[in-house]
């Protein structure tokens, strides 16, 4: 893994674990941004879900926060929603 792709892949992991309480949704923006930027750069998927994993072995947070780290880092991968949708959805889903 190259230097740059190191540095994203800790910005990932810091992006995610700036607070210790439930993942927010600024965070969840941020993971897809960072995940954006690792695949552009030429990270694979599964090397973006080894970061996710270090995560979980953590034990910061909930399953139902990794599920949707997980989901992010997947869609944002996959280019089925962008940082700005991901951020979206997030708010609307927690304003109902």
């Amino acid at each position: 893994m190259s230097i740059v792709r190191v540095a994203l892949a800790t910005q990932l992991l810091f992006a995610a674990t700036a607070a210790c309480a439930a993942v927010t949704c600024e965070q969840l923006g941020e993971i897809a941004y960072v995940t954006e930027r690792l695949r552009d750069s030429g990270t694979s998927l599964a090397e973006v879900m080894q970061e996710a994993d270090r995560l979980e072995a953590g034990k910061r947070f909930s399953d139902g926060d990794m599920l949707a780290i997980r989901e992010t880092i997947e869609n944002a991968f996959k280019r089925t929603r962008n940082t700005n949708e991901t951020l979206v959805e997030c708010i609307a889903k927690r304003k109902k």
